[in-house]
């Protein structure tokens, strides 16, 4: 029996079936090499978030923006640091948070453009910390503490001064604290026993013994005045919740005004420049930011000024 091929329909048919899959192929290709090209976006901007996260730039519309909030504590760097580091580019420094402290690691080119007044003039590499009574205004750290000794000086001749007083004097009386850390190792042998067994047991101890010496140095200011029987009532800064100071203005502002001498006993206490945790955790985020490691400078000096005194006299 003889078959008839038709070749002509066998081409054609082969022709469909090859153009369908070649279609098929095509969209396969493609799906693959968008599904490529997704990926590879993903990557860069996973890359990108990454790179931001690290270097948690500073840009300026962010600082500007009303939901800001400057850091206690302000670094200055070279804007060279990160020159190089595209997530950077545009950037006025970055946030850095240095064992729970943030802190603004500000270039030195963007001082001027901060608006922030710091005493003294900002330096590369120096820290400074907020003014408690004026957010503008940041103080280096290694001068914060004389700054505000100064300050509290020129406040209390101040308020003498417009009481009216004749004289007064500021005796300091500070209190230098030395503290020694020692460890001791101690080994204790126990005879016990257990359901009838006798064991011994041995217990290692570590104590921890912290010796103090307290040492005094002082110093006296007098300032004398013209006088007046018409005493103004300051403005106060330092000395704003001392009760002593509030009661000697009380009187002397009085109708009769009748004190005509008194001795006060201001504890460093009450106006701190800022509390001990305060002073420990920027020495600990000063270590970390500046490598230095040991120092204890700030804690140091938030001791002595808690134990310090001033005894102010004033004559009117």
């Amino acid at each position: 029996m003889k078959i008839n091929v038709d070749t002509k329909k066998g081409k054609e048919a082969l022709s469909k079936a090859f153009q369908k899959t070649s279609k098929v192929g095509k969209k396969v290709v493609g799906d693959i090499q968008q599904g490529a090209k997704e990926l590879s976006e993903k990557t860069k901007n996973d890359s990108y978030l990454r790179r931001m996260k690290k270097y948690n730039p500073l840009f300026p519309d962010t600082y500007q923006s009303e939901t800001f909030n400057i850091p206690n504590m302000i670094m200055i760097r070279d804007d060279a640091e990160r020159r190089d580091i595209d997530v950077c580019e545009g950037a006025i420094g970055w946030i850095d948070n240095a064992n729970g402290v943030e802190v603004l690691c500000l270039y030195d080119e963007a001082i001027e453009f901060s608006g922030i007044n710091f005493i003294p003039v900002a330096s590369c590499d120096a820290f400074y910390y907020v003014d408690n009574y004026d957010r503008n205004r940041f103080i280096r750290t290694d001068c914060i503490f004389s700054k505000a000794h100064e300050e509290r000086l020129a406040e209390l001749q101040n308020i003498a001064n417009l009481l009216g007083a004749k004289r007064c004097s500021i005796e300091i009386n500070e209190a230098v604290v030395e503290s020694k850390k020692e460890v001791k190792s101690a080994s204790i042998s126990q005879l016990a026993t257990i359901k009838g067994i006798d064991v011994k047991a041995k217990e290692s101890r570590e104590e921890f013994n912290v010796n103090e010496n307290v040492n005094q140095r002082s110093g006296r200011i007098v300032a004398e005045f013209n006088g007046s029987d018409n005493p103004q009532r300051p403005t106060l800064k330092w000395f704003a919740q001392d009760d002593n100071i509030k009661r000697l203005i009380d009187m002397r502002c009085s109708r009769d005004n009748a004190i005509k001498s008194q001795t006060l006993e201001l504890s460093g206490s009450t106006s701190a420049t800022m509390s001990q945790k305060a002073a420990y955790n920027i020495d600990v985020a000063m270590s970390k930011l500046a490598g230095i490691k040991g120092k204890s400078e700030m804690e140091t000096k938030a001791t002595k000024e808690h134990h310090s005194k001033l005894i102010f006299t004033v004559e009117f």
